[in-house]
């Protein structure tokens, strides 16, 4: 854990495109997002979906223009790009094998909303490929990273 820490660490800021898909019960259809991840170090994270509908998320520090459990979600999202797990084990049990890093929900309110968070690493940039979330009814968003350009500070 030690060693994806520090590579993780060491990642610089980067643009992301993204493919967001959700499976649900509700849904005759998977639904489709894309987008953008911007991340700058230290912790400037902007989340942007161009598609099907343009929303854009932004987080700078611990300040954003979301609500407080979106927000928590997008700082746990920032905090696995800083590799910096330890604040996510007040809330989650963190499990990791091979490139494959494991969220459980400890906290009832956390539990309410996800079942589990799975984040897979590409083994070359050490940024996440993919992350499944299953949710607590059931439902799972599996969003994909692609085309991962490194960018200056």
């Amino acid at each position: 854990m030690t060693v994806l820490l520090s590579i993780l660490l060491a990642v610089g800021s980067f643009v992301a495109q993204f493919v967001q898909t959700k499976q649900s019960p509700l849904f005759d259809a998977p639904q489709e997002s894309a987008g953008v991840l911007t991340y700058r170090q230290p912790g400037y994270l902007r989340w942007e979906y161009t598609s099907p509908q343009p929303l854009v998320w932004e987080l700078n520090g611990d300040k954003g223009n979301m609500s407080s459990q979106l927000k928590g979600m997008v700082m746990l999202i920032r905090e696995s790009i800083q590799g910096d797990f330890e604040k996510a084990k007040t809330s989650f049990e963190v499990t990791t094998e091979g490139n494959t890093i494991t969220l459980i929900p400890k906290k009832r309110e956390l539990k309410k909303i996800f079942r589990s968070i799975r984040i897979t690493l590409n083994p070359d940039t050490r940024i996440a490929d993919r992350v499944e979330m299953i949710e607590a009814g059931g439902d799972v968003t599996v969003i994909r990273f692609t085309d991962v350009q490194f960018t200056e500070p």
